[in-house]
């Protein structure tokens, strides 16, 4: 085995093992870290929330400038919340949205190798992050696609670094904001490894698809060639 393994196809092949470890490990860990930055602050809005929900009523920028003594800031002190009625379901619905956001962003870099990642995609309609065709007849579109998604996460984790995200706690256990920028910057540098590394294992997908069809043809030519040769025979034969 040892021996089928070196040779010319050697360091293609360790180049290959390379990508798709970087795509199972690194490009998937770095998209993990944003989503449980995502889930933090949604606690933290939420216990925020809870704890000073007396100050949400009505429709007036000075009952939360009132709250927090900053007539200045846009955000209700502690959260991502805008100073607005509207501000808790907003940020709510924008906690839950940037989850959805990074499983699409997940799910295309992995819907090669993962039919659940595939119809995951299928349902949400994002039929521009992955190719449902051959991998003979694949584009890599998609690729700058799913790159710019991951841009969209880095603007959007990273904006939660400067927008008040401050635990409770005088002695807080996590650092909210410092792994938020952990998470941003994570992400933001393994994007364009991943687009290469995604390029080289689409590719080689395309070459095994077209390997396994030309023989697939090479057969079938052949099957049909004794086909004709035994009916001449037989023909022969009357």
């Amino acid at each position: 085995m040892a021996v089928s393994f070196v040779g010319r196809p050697m360091w293609p092949r360790l180049l290959l093992i390379g990508c798709r470890l970087w795509v199972y490990i690194v490009s998937v860990g770095c998209l993990i870290m944003p989503l449980a930055v995502w889930v933090m602050i949604f606690i933290q809005n939420t216990q925020t929330f809870a704890n000073t929900m007396d100050h949400y009523l009505g429709n007036d920028q000075r009952v939360y400038d009132r709250f927090d003594g900053d007539p200045n800031a846009g955000y209700v002190g502690n959260t991502n919340i805008p100073k607005h009625l509207g501000g808790p379901v907003f940020a709510a619905i924008f906690d839950v949205a940037m989850w959805l956001f990074i499983l699409l962003a997940l799910c295309s870099d992995l819907f090669w190798r993962f039919p659940l990642c595939r119809a995951f995609l299928e349902s949400c309609w994002a039929d521009g992050l992955y190719e449902d065709r051959k991998y003979m007849d694949i584009e890599f579109y998609f690729l700058t696609a799913n790159a710019f998604l991951k841009l969209f996460i880095v603007a959007a984790t990273g904006a939660q670094t400067f927008t008040g995200i401050k635990p409770n706690q005088p002695d807080p256990k996590i650092d909210t904001p410092l792994f938020c920028l952990y998470a941003t910057l994570c992400l933001a540098i393994s994007i364009p490894f991943t687009i290469i590394a995604l390029f080289y294992i689409l590719g080689d997908l395309k070459r095994l698809e077209y390997k396994n069809e030309l023989k697939a043809a090479e057969e079938a030519a052949k099957a049909k060639a004794k086909a004709k040769a035994k009916a001449k025979a037989k023909a022969a034969e009357k």
